[in-house]
């Protein structure tokens, strides 16, 4: 059968979008670029807010007019699945997320009854996918937190953690694929292993996954800093040992101890600058990426001020800001809401200040010489490096991927390098 594969929201959904695609390709089932002339549609879907939920919803009635069957896994699935109503919901079948695994035997029992009618579109030529050097491996699903507004906790329940075999196997398969970039990815990645016998914690898996595959660059994805507590000095030795990413995604949510208490987010805002103070410490050059909510139920002004007051301090070279949206079922949701436009200012601020400290903190490169690993081709003839701390360096010629090259930093944005091949 003909299968386009559609993925959004975190590098864990993406992974499993990527993983589903994989596993149909290996049973015989071919990809498309796009859902035109495609017998199956498979939806990997993210409901992180209310507005993504949204969009997913539009997602789904464009896919379910262009194909004869639909898949819907991810997020939504199965806790929203009441809002996918309407046309094409009889031709929809929902795959809740730790059932992915099932998906190809689905595919091809679809496909002893025969190839499906293509809706409204000639079937177009065979499609050869665009090269890919980067992939996400999965290393649990759920995590270990309670948080008061976390929906993907909901979505995707209690720890379960990949065993390190399992992770290694992964990562090495991936590298004998040609893959040049993995990511570990999790919904709290330094959480990983406490629901395993045995000893192994994060620091052992990323050592383990640098000396099983010594060619591959390796992202560790988002952790918690309760999390990481326990293991932040072992964990920093791994990271700098080689082979991984210097590049730590640690978020704060707020700089205020209240907000994150009603939150429920297990830490105080000192432990957050006790973290990042080691971190930097041991690794100077390190990339510190963090995410914050403005507009939490019951966030004073006082605590807007101090989460501002805090990511001054830090000083992360990302951060990724999210307006508070209630979920269906969390705690939060039940909580008195801030008016729109207080929140809506608060978000516009802090992406302000969030601006001015990246581009404060990336100016720092700009003369600099370093290896970067080209890891995606950008418009025209531009394209994608990534520094040993994982900055981005956008370069305007297309080495070929994979390829480390020397470059020179010439110039900085708000979120990326520019650059040259020296």
């Amino acid at each position: 059968m003909r299968v386009y594969v559609e993925s959004f929201g975190c590098a864990q959904n993406q992974g499993e979008g990527a993983g589903i695609a994989r596993d149909l390709a290996s049973r015989g089932h071919e990809l498309t670029e796009g859902p035109a002339g495609a017998d199956v549609g498979v939806l990997v879907t993210c409901g992180v807010i209310g507005p993504t939920e949204s969009r997913m919803v539009r997602r789904w009635h464009a896919l379910a007019e262009r194909v004869p069957r639909v898949v819907v896994t991810g997020c939504l699935v199965p806790l929203r699945t009441d809002l996918l109503s309407g046309a094409g919901r009889e031709r929809t079948t929902f795959v809740p997320i730790r059932e992915q695994d099932h998906l190809p035997a689905l595919l091809d029992a679809w496909s002893s009854e025969g190839v499906l009618p293509v809706i409204g579109a000639p079937r177009p030529a065979t499609v050869t996918p665009s090269p890919r050097v980067v992939e996400e491996v999965i290393i649990a699903q759920g995590c270990t937190s309670g948080c008061s507004y976390c929906y993907s906790r909901l979505a995707r329940g209690r720890l379960s953690s990949v065993s390190l075999a399992g992770v290694v196997e992964r990562v090495r398969e991936a590298a004998a694929r040609g893959i040049r970039e993995v990511r570990l990815t999790g919904l709290d990645t330094a959480a990983w292993g406490e629901d395993l016998f045995g000893p192994e914690r994060l620091p052992e898996l990323l050592r383990a996954v640098t000396t099983a595959a010594q060619d591959l660059r390796v992202r560790v994805g988002m952790m918690s800093p309760q999390s990481l507590a326990p293991r932040l000095e072992p964990y920093l030795d791994a990271l700098g040992s080689g082979g991984a990413y210097r590049f730590l995604h640690l978020p704060l949510q707020s700089g205020s101890d209240r907000v994150l208490d009603a939150m429920r987010r297990g830490y105080r805002s000192d432990e957050v600058r006790r973290q990042v103070a080691t971190a930097r410490a041991r690794l100077p050059d390190l990339h510190l990426a963090t995410d914050v909510i403005v507009g939490f139920p019951g966030e004073t002004e006082e605590d807007f001020r101090a989460t501002e007051e805090l990511l001054e301090e830090v000083a992360p070279e990302t951060v990724n800001v999210t307006r508070f949206s209630a979920r269906p079922g969390t705690p939060a949701a039940r909580l008195p809401r801030l008016p729109p436009r207080v929140a809506k200012r608060r978000s516009r601020e802090v992406a302000e200040l969030r601006q001015r400290i990246s581009r404060r903190r990336l100016e720092r490169w700009i003369g600099a010489r370093a290896v970067g690993r080209v890891l995606e081709y950008g418009p025209g003839s531009s394209s994608v490096a990534r520094l040993g701390n994982y900055l981005p360096v956008v370069l305007d010629q297309r080495p070929p991927l994979g390829e480390d090259v020397d470059l020179r930093v010439d110039g900085a944005r708000s979120t990326y390098l520019l650059g040259s091949v020296d």
